[in-house]
């Protein structure tokens, strides 16, 4: 079920409003949501869910978490969970010993590469844009 900004079934969006799951049903913080849905950060989520499956993965978040977790310079991980089964998921996958093999590394790195900063893309700029983002930030 999508954010309750996102959600096109605008009952179940009312409903998750009413109840939220979270704080992407929130007014304020759900609003700004939008940035993770551009086509570019679609394109990229996508071509890594692709990966997860090719490779085997039991999901996106398996796939972040041990791709975050393979690299020397991280020191700390932060991670969000709606219920404690994805908690013990994301644990599962922080402290496996296995390491993602050097081909899923590079094809990583390389949908990366096609897809770099994603979620400042945006489709939606015009002709008349004046430099600013959607939501009015000043973009240098």
């Amino acid at each position: 079920i999508p954010a309750a900004s996102d959600d096109k079934d605008r009952d179940r969006a009312n409903s998750s409003m009413q109840a939220p799951r979270g704080r992407m049903d929130t007014r304020g913080w759900g609003g700004t949501l939008y940035r993770y849905r551009t086509d570019a950060a679609r394109r990229a989520i996508t071509q890594y869910d692709k990966l997860a499956k090719t490779y085997k993965l039991n999901s996106l978040t398996e796939l972040a978490l041990r791709w975050n977790n393979s690299r020397s310079l991280v020191t700390t991980t932060l991670v969000g969970h709606s219920n404690l089964e994805q908690l013990k998921q994301s644990v599962q996958y922080i402290t496996t010993k296995d390491s993602l093999k050097d081909e899923l590394l590079w094809e990583i790195d390389r949908v990366h590469m096609k897809n770099r900063l994603p979620i400042f893309s945006s489709d939606r700029a015009g002709k008349d844009w004046l430099g600013e983002g959607e939501i009015g930030e000043r973009i240098p």
